[in-house]
Protein backbone atom coordinates (compact mmCIF):
# COMPACT_ATOMS: atom_id res chain seq x y z
CA UNK A 1 0.00 0.00 0.00
CA UNK A 2 1.40 3.58 -0.97
CA UNK A 3 1.92 5.99 2.05
CA UNK A 4 2.41 9.65 1.43
CA UNK A 5 2.86 12.15 4.14
CA UNK A 6 0.43 14.91 4.32
CA UNK A 7 2.97 17.28 3.20
CA UNK A 8 3.78 15.28 0.01
CA UNK A 9 -0.03 14.62 -0.48
CA UNK A 10 -0.87 17.88 -0.19
CA UNK A 11 2.00 18.59 -2.41
CA UNK A 12 0.45 15.95 -4.91
CA UNK A 13 -3.00 15.90 -4.43
CA UNK A 14 -4.33 15.94 -7.49
CA UNK A 15 -1.60 13.37 -9.07
CA UNK A 16 -2.58 10.98 -5.69
CA UNK A 17 -6.42 11.16 -7.34
CA UNK A 18 -5.54 10.44 -10.48
CA UNK A 19 -3.05 7.08 -9.25
CA UNK A 20 -5.60 5.99 -6.83
CA UNK A 21 -7.93 5.88 -9.69
CA UNK A 22 -6.13 4.71 -12.45
CA UNK A 23 -4.42 1.57 -10.19
CA UNK A 24 -7.61 1.33 -8.12
CA UNK A 25 -5.49 0.99 -4.81
CA UNK A 26 -5.90 3.16 -1.48
CA UNK A 27 -3.42 5.55 -0.66
CA UNK A 28 -2.55 6.18 3.19
CA UNK A 29 -1.79 10.24 4.31
CA UNK A 30 0.26 9.80 7.02
CA UNK A 31 0.86 12.59 9.95
CA UNK A 32 2.93 12.77 12.84
CA UNK A 33 -0.04 12.25 14.94
CA UNK A 34 -1.56 8.49 14.15
CA UNK A 35 -4.21 9.02 15.17
CA UNK A 36 -5.19 11.92 12.40
CA UNK A 37 -3.91 9.47 9.17
CA UNK A 38 -6.69 9.52 6.50
CA UNK A 39 -7.33 6.97 3.17
CA UNK A 40 -7.91 8.03 -0.27
CA UNK A 41 -9.91 5.51 -2.29
CA UNK A 42 -11.72 5.66 -5.20
CA UNK A 43 -15.14 6.09 -5.28
CA UNK A 44 -15.81 2.96 -6.88
CA UNK A 45 -14.22 1.15 -4.08
CA UNK A 46 -16.37 3.63 -1.27
CA UNK A 47 -19.51 2.92 -2.62
CA UNK A 48 -19.04 -1.32 -2.70
CA UNK A 49 -17.59 -0.54 1.36
CA UNK A 50 -20.69 1.59 2.20
CA UNK A 51 -23.23 -1.38 0.05
CA UNK A 52 -21.04 -4.16 2.35
CA UNK A 53 -21.97 -2.18 5.34
CA UNK A 54 -25.27 -1.80 4.68
CA UNK A 55 -26.16 -5.85 3.51
CA UNK A 56 -24.36 -6.58 6.55
CA UNK A 57 -26.34 -4.25 9.05
CA UNK A 58 -29.53 -5.22 7.58
CA UNK A 59 -29.12 -8.84 8.30
CA UNK A 60 -28.68 -9.97 4.39
CA UNK A 61 -25.18 -10.93 4.26
CA UNK A 62 -26.87 -13.30 7.38
CA UNK A 63 -28.64 -14.44 5.03
CA UNK A 64 -26.54 -14.97 1.84
CA UNK A 65 -24.29 -17.16 4.11
CA UNK A 66 -26.86 -19.06 4.82
CA UNK A 67 -27.99 -19.98 1.82
CA UNK A 68 -24.15 -20.50 1.03
CA UNK A 69 -23.57 -23.16 3.59
CA UNK A 70 -27.26 -25.00 3.28
CA UNK A 71 -25.01 -26.87 1.22
CA UNK A 72 -28.09 -27.80 -1.39
CA UNK A 73 -26.18 -26.83 -4.07
CA UNK A 74 -28.27 -24.52 -5.73
CA UNK A 75 -30.74 -21.14 -4.57
CA UNK A 76 -33.79 -20.38 -6.76
CA UNK A 77 -33.58 -16.32 -6.30
CA UNK A 78 -37.45 -16.53 -6.95
CA UNK A 79 -38.00 -18.29 -3.71
CA UNK A 80 -35.72 -15.35 -1.77
CA UNK A 81 -38.40 -12.99 0.42
CA UNK A 82 -35.95 -9.64 -0.39
CA UNK A 83 -38.66 -7.28 1.26
CA UNK A 84 -38.49 -9.11 4.38
CA UNK A 85 -34.72 -9.29 4.80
Amino acid sequence: MNIKSSTVAKDEFYDLLKQVNDKEEPIIISSSNNQRDAVIIEKKQWNSIQETLYLESTGTMNKIRERLNDNSGYTDIDDIDWDNL
